[in-house]
């Protein structure tokens, strides 16, 4: 047995590293997942040591624990006093500009605060977009799940979550539903909901019939609601616009044009929305129009022009890894929600990025059991366990487990079993990290 182990060794085969009171093996084999579509890498904090791995350095389809990594680089440029501003200027023509801070978290009702300041008789009112560029969709994102909420548009112009709610209600039986907007936005229903003994409706796009046109066939018992991405942010934004100075009574009939901010301008009026909201966000709730944004904005105040993209973001991703002697070689990052399918980590990246002790503090801003997307998982671990999720077409989760020892550790676990129950997928994550926590 010993001479085995050492041709072993003298081959240069990697043997997994792992405590002798914790057996991942074990727990991995009794799992309904696939092995080679599992990725897992923990490290001692206090060592810095990675304590177990399992294909740690191959490539796999991270999701939305991406989110830490593109975060952390976002609020290392800004800084945690940074607050995205929306902004109501006036100058001495009687001129109004509005500047855009692509606040993700803006409202039509924190419009309609700035919107009341401007007076009858506005000669003009500007908009300045230019904080970030006007690309308005990730890479490699699934265009033919347009209708999905969690994958709206988001751009300078971002308002209300850029989603229009539309509710669909039911009327006599066999009949077809009414549908109304809560606000308005060029969509178009060819309705063929009726009202029946039960919920369930289909929605499809069809913009290549028209724009907006929307295919609603199905079934509906009682009042039914669902939030519709706008294609045109810009468009949804200026007509949202139009419709609060109409309830305002502030007749302007001209156009908003673009203007950039010069200081013949005065603020007149604020929104903003301060890094804590943001973190709850991007870390907790998993909002993708915020991680989209916040990169951008980030990117903004390191680009020579103050325009910012993602690449400006991604090279600040590699300046600030570089710093951390963090190697991005083997890795690539096509968005910063983790949406797109292009991209790749290793869970040896993601866990050694957490233990760096220039990240640490990522931990306290994580969910804890019964928050954010842990709301229903691991309860028994509240306080102890503090992570992020991903779940878009994979598993994953990584952070930090404070073991029953004393010791914490960083983790990251990638799961690519697209053929594995989700559930299954769930348990195996919840074993191995109930297996850091109680044996580690």
């Amino acid at each position: 047995m010993l001479k085995k182990f050492l041709a072993i060794i003298a081959a240069g085969v990697m043997l997994p590293v792992f405590s002798a009171g914790a057996d991942f093996p074990k727990v991995i084999s009794e799992s309904n997942i696939k092995k080679s579509d599992i990725s897992v890498s923990i490290i001692n904090l206090e060592t810095g040591k990675e304590v177990y791995q399992l294909h740690s350095k191959r490539k796999f389809y991270p999701g939305s624990v991406q989110k830490l990594i593109t975060y952390k680089v976002a609020e290392n440029t800004l800084g945690l006093d940074y607050r995205f501003k929306t902004s109501l200027y006036k100058n001495a023509n009687n001129e109004y500009l509005i500047k855009l801070g692509a606040d993700p978290l803006l409202t039509g009702d924190n419009l309609k605060t700035l919107v009341t300041k401007i007076q009858p008789n506005a000669k003009a009112i500007y908009i300045d977009d230019s904080i970030i560029d006007s690309e308005d969709w990730g890479a490699g994102w699934d265009e033919e799940d347009n209708l999905n909420p969690e994958l709206a548009r988001f751009s300078a112009y971002n308002l209300d979550g850029n989603v229009v709610k539309v509710s669909f209600v039911p009327t006599t039986e066999g009949a077809p539903v009414t549908i109304a907007q809560e606000k308005f936005y060029p969509l178009s229903f060819i309705n063929e909901i009726v009202t029946g003994d039960k919920n369930e409706i289909l929605l499809t796009r069809k913009d290549y019939i028209a724009p907006d046109m929307i295919i609603a066939s199905g079934v509906v018992d009682t009042l039914m609601s669902r939030n519709i991405p706008v294609t045109n942010t810009k468009r949804y934004f200026k007509l949202s616009l139009e419709r609060i100075l109409n309830e305002e009574k502030i007749d302007y009939s001209g156009v908003y044009r673009f203007k950039k901010l010069s200081p013949e301008f005065k603020e007149i009026a604020i929104i903003s929305h301060g890094m804590e909201d943001i973190q709850k966000a991007v870390l907790k709730d998993s909002n993708n129009i915020a991680a989209e944004s916040l990169f951008k904005v980030a990117a903004s105040k390191a680009a020579k022009d103050g325009v910012g993209t993602f690449y400006a973001g991604l090279a600040l991703l590699h300046d600030y890894c570089a710093a951390l002697k963090l190697k991005m070689d083997d890795i690539k990052i096509a968005d910063a929600s983790g949406v797109s399918e292009d991209n790749l980590l290793t869970a040896e990246f993601v866990a050694e990025f957490l233990a760096n002790p220039a990240n640490t503090s990522l931990k306290l801003l994580l969910p804890t059991p019964g928050e954010g997307t842990l709301v229903n998982r691991m309860n028994y671990m509240t306080g102890k366990l503090f992570a992020k999720t991903g779940l878009v077409k994979t598993n994953s989760i990584a952070g930090y487990v404070d073991a029953l020892s004393g010791e914490t550790y960083a983790f990251c676990i990638l799961i690519n079993d697209k053929d594995a129950k989700n559930s299954d997928k769930k348990m195996l994550e919840e074993y191995l990290i109930r297996e850091i926590y109680t044996k580690l």
